[in-house]
């Protein structure tokens, strides 16, 4: 049995998440997967596995992307775009649980809210080390924090603590076991097109025995194909309405991204463009 959830508010997104659920429901076999299609503003979607739980709070190409993995032991964010604080406070978040943020790389939509989350954290005083995961190399985030200890570091209460992560390299966080692979991508603006490939990793993260990947941004690689399948979850971007080879190292097209969901046990496609 396949089970689908579309979330929709306005007429032109009904629109879009029909056609959208045309395209995915068409490629997928029956093979047990669950598919779940994240694309609207201010709609919560969850996953429950056995003693965490997953929580995308918001997800829109070119605007932000911030999901929310919470444990017995602590949480972690991955991805903290622009409004992930006002999420987080929408949610009566325990900040106190907040152990760690995985950022997939380094563009705007993805790391936004970094400054304002850490202004915040040293606001209300936390006192516990902050681990903030990211691909090696990744410049924005070492300047970001870079630029934010030159302004407050005397006055910090607690130490951020940067790890840099390679292909297939591991760190725990409480429980969880982290596994940072390298994906394909490229930014893109409408003055100067397609850019040049930019460090950027997807997560593969263990706990209880059960698994979930979490693609961040990217073309199709054989890496994101290797870490999806078996998952207990996927979640991928979905931002190309269609697969053309100008966008192949850019993101993934609703197909390319469901047909690499089915072979995880369920899955959600996030990161869509309204646009």
């Amino acid at each position: 049995m396949i089970s689908v959830r579309l979330f929709y508010v306005t007429t032109m997104e009904l629109r879009y998440e029909t056609l959208t659920f045309s395209l995915a429901l068409n490629s997928i076999n029956s093979n047990g997967s669950s598919l779940i299609v994240y694309g609207v503003v201010g709609l919560l979607n969850s996953w429950q596995g056995r003693n965490w739980n997953v929580k995308v709070m918001y997800s829109k190409a070119g605007v932000a992307t911030q999901i929310l993995i919470s444990t017995a032991e602590c949480d972690i964010l991955v991805d903290v775009g622009d409004g992930t604080l006002r999420d987080l406070l929408e949610l009566d978040h325990d900040f106190k649980r907040l152990n760690a943020i995985a950022i997939t790389h380094g563009h705007f939509d993805h790391v936004g809210g970094l400054w304002t989350l850490l202004s915040f954290l040293r606001m209300i005083g936390r006192t516990s080390d902050l681990v903030l995961i990211a691909p090696r190399s990744c410049g924005e985030v070492k300047n970001l924090v870079k630029g934010f200890m030159s302004v407050y570091g005397e006055t910090m209460p607690f130490q951020v603590v940067l790890r840099e992560l390679s292909n297939e390299e591991k760190i725990t966080i409480g429980r969880m076991e982290i596994q940072a692979f390298s994906v394909v991508h490229r930014g893109s603006t409408k003055v100067y097109g397609i850019g040049k490939r930019v460090p950027a990793v997807g997560y593969s993260i263990g706990y209880d025995k059960q698994r979930i990947v979490i693609s961040g941004d990217t073309g199709m690689c054989q890496s994101l194909r290797k870490f999806v399948k078996g998952a207990d979850l996927a979640i991928l971007e979905a931002t190309a309405k269609e697969k053309t080879i100008k966008n192949s190292e850019v993101h993934l097209s609703i197909e390319e991204a469901t047909e690499i969901g089915k072979t995880a046990k369920e899955f959600i496609l996030i990161h869509q463009c309204f646009r």
